[in-house]
């Protein structure tokens, strides 16, 4: 009886080895879908405008756009001349309604000499984005 089953699965093990690799196969491509995030999509940058009112105060407005309406967020990092960093934020990634058009920032600090602005934009299919990255 073991020499039967014996050579069976020697006629067969070819069969077995090809199904047991279309399985791993099928279980690579799978896990793969599965695994990846939804961070960066490519998405229309918003109207985001930078200004420098005086040397205390940075301005930041979100006129609006049609492209931009499912936007949730704007999250804002100015670095000073010095190196100082400030992060502020208009709207809630977190929200369920979009940020309105209009929508402002002020920031307040040494605003003298080359201040970095970048501002990611935060959007209802949990994707993001930089909008803005500039020098003022």
């Amino acid at each position: 009886m073991d020499d039967l089953m014996t050579k069976q699965f020697l006629k067969n093990r070819r069969g077995i080895f090809a199904i047991c690799l279309l399985a791993l196969l099928a279980l690579m491509i799978m896990a793969s879908g599965c695994a990846q995030t939804a961070s960066q999509q490519t998405k229309t940058p918003a109207p985001v405008t930078a200004t420098r009112t005086d040397n205390t105060h940075i301005l930041i407005t979100y006129p609006g756009s049609t492209e931009t309406s499912d936007l949730l967020e704007l999250e804002i990092t100015v670095t000073d001349s010095t190196g100082k960093a400030q992060i502020k934020s208009i709207g809630d990634r977190h929200s369920t309604t979009p940020l309105k058009f209009g929508a402002t920032q002020v920031l307040t600090g040494t605003f003298s000499g080359n201040d970095h602005v970048q501002i990611i934009g935060y959007f209802m299919d949990s994707s993001y984005n930089t909008v803005l990255d500039t020098t003022i």
